[in-house]
Formats: structure tokens, C-alpha cells, sequence
């Protein structure tokens, strides 16, 4: 076993549950997909997490690249430094989203070598898309800019935004007063994106496979939720450690059989795991809320140290961002679009309601002592990314305000970033943790 490969190794995270396992290769099969596209003259797409579009994609039978994914990917391997150095040479801050300087730090190395990939580049590489989709949201600032710093090395591909609004909460007026003006505009961005992918593919929506791809997306959040609601159990089946990996199908799979297949699956598993009483380690102690942040993909065995010292994390808000169709209120509308937009608005409105009735609350919070109360929280652990600061602006804020209502819980942020391990200190980290199991211990007695 070559160094690299050692240390690959030891950067792997020991999953609790069988479908967490399973992702690695899914993983491997959606790179593989990407470039087998390519090869054969498919189209194919870059494109963002949480889009509001996957169905439309799908849809057009659009092969999607996540750049998000792929700078994971690279993270996860501990491979992301040298795109991040690249990117550098170009001129591109290291205190930029280091998701975005992996993406763009590759995508330059392999347009410079003439299309051909970066050495050893991470499960085969992130091939050069027909189409760059991004997905102007509040919540980060690169889904405007990446891609546009991305066609600089890529000055043929076309780039489409599509807006994606989100309502303000404030505590002093109802969403729904001006909720129909936001999903009136978001199904105009939505017809638009339709309009240039017929351009550039040449072909016609099928509004049918779209309805049935829509409906097969809404049966699927359905049963993520149904699932990962089973980690109330104690002991808890399975922890955040493994959510890291489920997330995968959940993000990038959504529209597809294969999704809804996994989380079925998962479904069973953690049914069986309950009824057997069979917790994810051995001894459950102390039960922990990972309450915010992208975790550092290099670091996953961070969860398995938490583990070690008998701490589980039945739930965390990172990557949970659907909820059950039917709590959501659709209205009822045949049409799959404007059914897209309703989705994208209720979803994320869903705790405004509560958050109104707590003074000096937010969504977020309310999201955090939901979570605290039905999964049997003793601790809240958040992760701040230093290169990722939409996301996790104001953990620090939702800390205190939940410190108002639970005012002795123990809690620990720990700080790092989400693919460059140059801010990473492993024995600090754990020193870190240590002291936060003695004070939940404590807490305890």
C-alpha cells in the first residue's frame, strides 16, 4: 500500500450502517456516469445542491457534474491542496469558498492540459460540462460567481442563472401575505431554464416525465424523513457520522429510482437495527445534535472519536433540507413547475410560523430545540468553516439564543474548514472534544 493510500485509509470514517457503506461506490458510479456522458456526446451540466431543479434536469435527460460533489470528493481524499494552491496562482483568495477554489483550481489545470485530466486526479476527474447551471440563493455567494470564474478556462460553455429567492423572516408579518409573488417569479426562472435547455439540447420538455419525476421526488423525501425520524430510537441506529454519507443520494440523485431505492433500504435497516435494540456503538451515553455547519470532509473520523467516548448524533441540521410533502401545504396544481416552486417556498418557510410565536427566535432556532426535544438532546456540537462563511454565519447567535431556553446544555463549535486541511489540527480537535465530554458528563450528574 503506497503512503497516499495509507493515508487515505486512515481518513476513512467506519460507518454504523450498511446503506452508508454503499455510498462510496455510488459515489464512484456518478463520476463515472459523467464522464461516460462526455465521451459519448451527452449533455451534460455543472450544477449546485439544493437547485430546486433536479427534476428538470433529469427531465431533459441532462447528465449533472456537482461541483460541490467533486470538490468533496477531493476533500474527503485529502487531495484538494494542490487545486487549491492552483487557483491561487490565478489570483484567487485561499479566504474564498474552498469549494469553488477546488472546482475552478481543476477545471484550469485540465483545460491547460488540453482537456486531459490532472494526474491521479480523484476518481477519474470532473469532466468539462456541455452547460454550466447556477442558482443565484441567499445562501451562497458562489453559486453566482464560481462559474463565471469557471469561464474564464471554459469561454465556450454557456452559464444560465436561475433566481432562487428565499422570503425574509420577520416576526412582525405573515410569509404568506407575499409568498404568491415569490413563486409567481420562481416559475418564471424555472421556464427559462427550461427555454435554454431545449436550445442548447435541441429537444422538447416533456412535461409528463416531469410530472412523473416531480411526484417520484416528493415519495422520496417522504421516505428520507420517514427514516431518518427512526434515529429517536435509543439507542439510535445511526448517527451523523453515517448522514454525512446518506446525503449523497439525498443531494445529487433526487428525481431517480436509485434515490428512493436507498432510502427504502435505509428504511428497513434501521427498522431491523431497532427492533434488534442495536445502536450504532456499543454503550450510548450522551446524545448530540450536530446544530450547524458543513462538516471537514478529511475529518470524518472526527465522528467516530465522538463515538468512542459513547456520544451519538441522532440528528443535525446539515444536509436535512426537505421535509415530509404532505406537512409542507401544497396547494394542489397540475402543473409540475409551479408545483416545483410551491415546494421550494413552503420548504423553506416551514418553521417561520413557529419562530413568529417565540420572541427574539428565528427559523433556525426553532429548527434546533424541535430537534433538541423529540431526538432527547444532552449537547449541540457546530462545526465553523472558516472558507464557507454564508452557511455558518450566525451559529454562534443560534448558540445563544438557545442557550436562553436551555440554559445549562453543554456545547462546542469546533473551527475549521470544509476541504483544506492546512486549518486542521487533529490533536487539538480531539483535546477539544475531550474537555466537551467531561462537561456533558457532568452535565449528567
Amino acid at each position: 500500500m503506497t503512503t497516499e493510500s495509507k493515508k487515505e485509509e486512515r481518513a476513512k470514517r467506519r460507518t454504523a450502517t450498511e446503506a452508508a457503506a454503499k455510498v462510496a461506490s455510488i459515489g464512484k458510479a456518478m463520476l463515472q456516469e459523467c464522464q461516460r456522458a462526455h465521451d459519448e456526446g451527452k449533455k451534460t451540466a455543472f450544477t449546485f445542491i439544493y437547485c430546486c431543479y433536479d427534476e428538470i434536469i433529469r427531465a431533459m435527460d441532462i447528465v449533472p457534474i456537482w461541483t460541490e460533489n467533486f470538490a468533496g470528493i477531493c476533500g474527503a481524499k485529502r487531495d484538494a491542496q494542490r487545486f487549491l494552491e492552483r487557483a491561487e496562482r490565478e489570483n484567487l483568495s485561499r479566504s474564498l469558498c474552498t469549494y469553488a477554489l477546488c472546482g475552478i483550481g481543476f477545471d484550469s489545470w485540465r483545460e491547460q492540459l488540453g482537456g486531459e485530466m490532472p494526474p491521479n486526479a480523484p476518481w477519474g476527474g470532473q469532466p468539462k460540462p456541455d452547460m454550466m447551471l447556477s442558482s443565484g440563493q441567499i445562501i451562497c455567494d458562489p453559486r453566482n460567481k464560481w462559474y463565471q470564474a469557471a469561464q474564464h478556462y471554459m469561454k465556450d460553455v454557456p452559464i444560465y442563472n436561475v433566481g432562487l429567492p428565499t422570503i425574509p423572516f420577520e416576526a412582525d408579518y405573515d410569509q404568506r401575505d407575499v409568498m404568491d409573488y415569490y413563486v409567481k417569479y420562481i416559475i418564471e426562472q424555472l421556464r427559462g431554464l427550461i427555454e435554454f435547455l431545449e436550445k442548447q439540447t435541441g429537444k422538447k420538455m416533456d412535461y409528463d416525465r416531469l410530472s412523473e419525476l416531480v411526484d417520484l421526488s416528493d415519495r422520496t423525501w417522504n421516505m428520507v424523513i420517514d427514516a431518518y425520524e427512526l434515529r429517536k430510537a435509543v439507542p439510535c441506529p445511526m448517527g451523523t457520522g453515517d448522514a454525512m454519507n446518506t446525503m449523497v443520494p439525498l443531494v445529487f440523485l433526487m428525481g431517480t429510482q436509485q434515490a428512493y431505492d436507498f432510502f427504502k433500504d435505509l428504511y428497513d435497516e434501521l427498522q431491523q437495527k431497532i427492533a434488534r435494540k442495536e445502536g450504532c456503538i456499543p454503550e450510548e451515553k450522551y446524545r448530540l445534535l450536530w446544530g450547524g455547519g458543513l462538516p471537514s470532509w478529511f475529518a470524518l473520523t472526527d465522528f467516530n472519536y465522538f463515538e468512542s467516548k459513547g456520544a451519538v448524533f441522532p440528528a443535525e441540521t446539515t444536509y436535512r433540507l426537505i421535509e415530509r410533502v404532505d406537512r409542507l401545504e401544497l396547494p394542489k396544481v397540475s402543473d409540475p413547475v409551479e408545483h416545483l416552486a410551491w415546494r421550494w417556498v413552503k420548504w423553506s418557510t416551514y418553521w417561520y410560523d413557529k419562530a413568529r410565536k417565540r420572541p427574539g427566535s428565528s427559523p433556525e432556532v426553532e429548527r434546533l430545540i424541535n430537534y433538541i426535544e423529540e431526538y432527547k438532546i444532552d449537547g449541540v456540537v457546530m462545526h465553523e468553516a472558516f472558507s464557507c462563511r454564508s452557511w455558518h454565519v450566525g451559529l454562534i447567535w443560534q448558540l445563544n439564543q438557545l442557550k436562553k431556553i436551555y440554559r445549562n446544555i453543554p456545547s462546542l463549535i469546533l473551527e475549521s474548514d470544509i476541504i483544506d486541511i492546512s486549518s486542521y489540527n487533529e490533536a487539538d480537535t480531539r483535546a477539544r472534544i475531550d474537555a466537551f465530554i467531561e462537561t456533558l458528563e457532568a452535565a449528567k450528574h
